[in-house]
């Protein structure tokens, strides 16, 4: 038998995935749960609020079964980067045959025309897509002006692909069309608050409204996730969120070390290399670095994503590299329940792509190339703990210290 996966942030971890997570064991009584997570850099190009640890537990206490941890070169992405890591690592584990997925449409026939056009890329939406990026315009808005021309009833599907959970979505049935992977999508509807609410006020909040409270009441998470996992978080001293303002020193300094070559890096165009380091004084907040560098070229994600790529170090090279292994050099298995031992017994025989169990086994399962891709990511996590020792006086465990969480 095989199984489902989910691709997720846990950013934090909230109702409305424990939501999901029931709604799938519902659907799939007798399928194991295998999640694949952002580890502690997310696709919005910040650090995870809190650290991969606490989310894979907040997890598996929750209805999950597996948790491996998405390399973050792929979770450090753009969404079709994020959604073929993902989708391709679940693929190649050899034991995962349904894909479930969040999105604010349940319309699955919809979602997949749009794929389907993405994919082909027909002459009429190639033509459209070339003449709107032309204009300056960002590539999402570009590509959405283009999909209109090709269907009927524009205003709908502008609306479809303008929502970040369908984009999503829209990206994961892409990566299985394109490589005609052996997946069923299925769709679970978002419920409660849109992603881009700000407010606190249903019990199955977003996780951005829940980011955005925690700057001024670090403790506002409470209220919006199951039992199981507030007591988890509550009894741990690494409860305690990181931002990336966290951040901002080491970017200053990035950005002066490498002022020469910053267009190196992943997502930063030699356009928005010259706009940083034209500023003759870097302003003393994040926030009002990205407004001094903004403009309709880019979106907000992009800017976040690109400056932490130039925090981490992570090039075009890399990426490159990234997605000429097949977006899938290694899995990281971060903990699992109990009753998922028999599925990691018939990885060991069915997955193509090398799971890594201890740190210091990495050497002797992956490739050179692999190998130093996995050495980087340990030391961009470093940093995060770093970061976190800096704010908070809280010595954290290193990845060679972490073992495997298994949990009761």
């Amino acid at each position: 038998m095989k199984h489902v996966g989910i691709i997720t942030e846990y950013n934090p971890f909230h109702n409305g995935h424990a939501y999901q997570l029931q709604k799938v064991q519902e659907l799939f009584p007798d399928k194991q749960r295998i999640v694949i997570m952002s580890g502690n850099y997310v696709q919005r190009g910040e650090p995870a609020i809190f650290n991969k640890y606490l989310r894979t537990e907040c997890a598996l206490t929750s209805g999950a079964n597996i948790v491996f941890e998405l390399p973050l070169l792929g979770a450090l992405s753009s969404a079709e980067h994020f959604a073929a890591t993902a989708v391709l690592s679940l693929h190649k584990t050899g034991v995962v045959d349904t894909l479930c997925f969040g999105a604010e449409t349940n319309d699955i026939n919809a979602l997949t025309q749009i794929a389907d056009i993405f994919v082909s890329e027909p002459p009429k939406y190639k033509e459209a897509l070339q003449t709107n990026l032309k204009t300056g315009i960002s590539f999402p808005k570009a590509r959405a002006k283009a999909l209109a021309t090709c269907l009927e009833n524009c205003s709908y599907w502008e609306e479809l692909i303008n929502q970040p959970n369908n984009i999503l979505a829209i990206e994961y049935l892409k990566t299985i069309k394109k490589y005609q992977l052996g997946i069923t999508p299925i769709i679970i509807k978002r419920v409660g608050n849109g992603y881009h609410n700000p407010n606190l006020d249903c019990m199955f909040s977003s996780a951005s409204a829940i980011r955005k409270h925690m700057v001024t009441d670090t403790k506002v998470w409470e209220s919006f996730i199951p039992e199981t996992a507030k007591c988890l978080l509550s009894q741990s001293e690494y409860t305690k969120p990181i931002f990336v303002s966290d951040f901002y020193n080491y970017l200053q300094y990035a950005i002066w070390q490498n002022a020469s070559n910053l267009d190196h890096f992943h997502e930063v165009s030699k356009d928005l290399a010259n706009r940083i380091t034209n500023i003759t004084q870097y302003p003393m907040t994040h926030d009002a670095l990205l407004d001094l560098i903004r403009n309709k070229n880019y979106t907000n994600t992009r800017l976040q994503r690109a400056l932490l790529n130039i925090i981490l170090g992570i090039t075009k090279e890399e990426l490159n590299l990234h997605r000429n292994m097949h977006y899938t050099p290694y899995l990281r298995l971060l903990g699992f329940a109990p009753n998922a031992s028999s599925i990691l017994k018939d990885m060991k025989k069915q997955s193509t792509i090398p799971v890594i169990n201890k740190v210091a086994h990495a050497d002797k399962i992956l490739s050179k190339t692999s190998y130093d891709l996995f050495q980087k990511e340990l030391y961009r996590n470093r940093l995060y703990e770093q970061v976190f020792y800096n704010k908070y006086g809280i010595s954290v465990p290193t990845e060679q210290e972490h073992t495997v969480i298994i949990s009761e």
